[in-house]
């Protein structure tokens, strides 16, 4: 089972998806998280942002090689991710260069999950991706936005995360706080990132319409965030026992990763 979250950068995806893992872990069932981009903090007073940006550039090079000379599922893996850059491109040659790699490694990851019975959640899946997309390119409208949303696969489970604007707006700037400066290179600014909530806004109106279900969890506090993942809990065992794989899984041999 796939499941993926979107929302605005900031609102807690990762930290709800490894909640989540570990609750579906503690009733039996195997769940893993397939980690997203991290950016890189600040590990003391001595900046060691330029050696862990050309580590990063490095990382994503010799990965994104590996990947385009040999790709796990063949021109698929490459095709999409291109296609998508390609229908939203972001402004910067930069970001689209960056949002590529990270769209061609996610591909690969959902592809093997797709193999799997575990339930794999992605904290940044094809949903997150087009707003992403979107946020970088700063014109999208609504056509292009529903004309990506149907050429990409569907996860079992969809998740809109909402919190507060303020809230959002406070876990950035301690983010930024945090980077070292030549991190920064590689993440959208302030504005971007806050100009993201009327993005995934229309993304949620396109897919109501479209008739795909998706649900929304609050994670602004402790005990929404609590309420939230017995509300996902229960929406994974439900559907699992529809689909005759209700039973907890123990075992597993999949193991997910896409950082750089």
């Amino acid at each position: 089972m796939i499941i993926e979250l979107f929302g605005p950068p900031g609102s807690g995806k990762t930290t709800f998806a490894h909640a989540l893992a570990k609750r579906l872990c503690e009733d039996g069932y195997h769940a893993e998280v397939a980690r997203s981009y991290q950016p890189a903090e600040r590990a003391g007073t001595l900046d060691f942002g330029v050696f862990l940006f050309v580590a990063r550039i490095v990382s994503a090079t010799l990965s994104t090689m590996k990947l385009v000379l040999f790709p796990p599922n063949g021109i698929e893996d490459l095709s999409r991710p291109l296609l998508m850059v390609r229908a939203i491109p972001p402004k910067s040659a930069l970001w689209r260069a960056r949002i590529w790699q990270q769209l061609l490694k996610m591909s690969s990851v959902w592809d093997q999950a797709k193999l799997t019975e575990d339930i794999v959640i992605f904290d940044e899946g094809y949903v997150q991706a087009i707003g992403s997309l979107a946020s970088l390119n700063g014109a999208a409208g609504k056509a292009a936005l529903a004309t990506a949303l149907n050429n990409v696969p569907v996860a079992d489970i969809t998740i809109r995360v909402v919190v507060p604007r303020p809230i959002v707006a406070t876990r950035l700037r301690r983010r930024m706080e945090r980077e070292p400066p030549a991190e920064r290179l590689f993440e959208a600014d302030f504005d971007v990132n806050m100009g993201s909530f009327g993005i995934f806004k229309k993304i949620s109106e396109l897919l109501s319409v479209s008739g795909r279900e998706f649900i929304s969890v609050g994670i602004s506090n402790e005990p929404t965030t609590m309420k939230s993942i017995q509300d996902v809990e229960r929406k994974i065992v439900a559907q699992m026992i529809e689909s005759g794989g209700g039973s907890p899984n123990v075992t597993s041999a999949f193991a997910v990763d896409s950082t750089n």
